[in-house]
């Protein structure tokens, strides 16, 4: 999934809405990095979407585990989980209000409630939802509430947190994104570390 920058705010919405109910993980190209301070191996998590469901636009997968080790080089790593939380019985795209949204980006005016929101002066899209895990990039391993998360930034501009809300193997959808496409002169990263923090305190403890 990729919000691209475009002229229009019209074209950007819909553009952004497509993209959002279509979409179920954010992907970028490269291999992910530790954080500094913590652990010098490669972290990652994976998962392919087999199905929809109806109350949001996150997707299934095949069942994803914790991160596996493998003697190919492929990115590795365990995932730490401090606070595990419920990833489904309740609605994801309802997590953050449009409120929460503007405040995080500092927008005099945020957008509809939804899992893709927009907002004004400046002006950027946000897209959030409990998904599965997975992400290919360059990504920066950091914690969110005690809790392994990667930040991953695009050539494009984009910026995606990805909170892992539990470690446990059965979880379909184990992590929370919180993706940020700038338009106007923003830092993603920051905000999307704000949004996905944000996001962990209200999600409900497991």
């Amino acid at each position: 999934m990729h919000l691209r920058r475009v002229p229009a705010l019209t074209t950007v919405l819909a553009l952004a809405l497509t993209l959002g109910l279509s979409a179920c993980a954010t992907k970028v190209v490269g291999s992910p990095v530790a954080a500094a301070g913590g652990s010098t191996g490669e972290k990652t998590t994976s998962g392919k979407p087999s199905s929809t469901k109806a109350s949001s636009p996150k997707a299934s997968s095949e069942k994803a585990s914790a991160p596996k080790t493998t003697e190919a080089g492929q990115p590795s790593g365990d995932v730490k989980i401090t606070t595990k939380k419920k990833t489904e019985g309740y609605e994801d795209c309802d997590i953050l209000t449009p409120e929460e949204v503007a405040a995080a980006i500092g927008a005099a005016k945020g957008g509809e409630k939804g899992c893709v929101q927009s907002t004004e002066n400046p002006f950027a899209v946000v897209l959030f939802m409990v998904t599965f895990a997975e992400y290919e990039g360059e990504a920066r391993t950091i914690e969110v509430g005690g809790n392994t998360a990667y930040e991953v930034k695009e050539k494009g501009g984009d910026c995606t947190v990805l909170v892992m809300l539990t470690d446990d193997p059965e979880e379909i959808t184990p992590a929370f994104q919180a993706t940020v496409t700038p338009i106007d002169e923003i830092e993603p990263c920051e905000i999307a570390l704000k949004l996905a923090t944000k996001a962990f305190e209200k999600i409900p403890n497991a």
